[in-house]
């Protein structure tokens, strides 16, 4: 799907609509979904309109604005991030204690395995933002910190 089709539809705009707004014909903005050249004028035109530029010429997104702050709850994130956080390290830790792996007085480097718990924290907020942890969820950063 090209970047600007893409961008069509996350705004929720019709051909008709964008062709009438940027005084071109529904072929042109078919043309533009097949990847052809938008000329500049167009394109300041689509950014009035809330298109994402950057995203149309380049494909990539800031990560900060991937976010819809407005239907996210800034307090839910935030106690999903540490939940997560806290997990993935005990996670991390129990398999490493189980596979003998800590130091001789039982201590753990997270920093050794910061990469391992940046996954497991990565899978963890996902699902408890999105209502989706139960255990499957948990055997899997199980199984990943195993297999690490």
């Amino acid at each position: 799907m090209s970047h600007f089709l893409e961008e069509r539809k996350r705004l929720g705009f019709g051909q008709e609509f964008l062709a009438e707004k940027l005084d071109v014909n529904r072929r042109t903005i078919g043309r533009w979904e097949k990847e052809s050249p938008i000329p500049s004028d167009k394109l300041a035109l689509l950014l009035e309109l809330g298109f994402d530029i950057n995203f149309l010429l380049t494909g990539k997104r800031p990560a900060l604005e991937l976010i819809d702050k407005t239907a996210i709850d800034l307090g839910q994130a935030v106690e999903a991030a540490i939940y997560a956080a806290e997990e993935s390290i005990l996670s991390v830790y129990q398999v490493k204690r189980l596979r003998k792996e800590l130091g001789v007085n039982g201590e753990f480097d997270a920093v050794k395995n910061l990469t391992l718990i940046k996954r497991a924290v990565g899978i963890l907020a996902r699902a408890e933002l999105t209502g989706e942890l139960n255990q499957a969820t948990i055997r899997q950063v199980l199984d990943m910190a195993d297999e690490a």
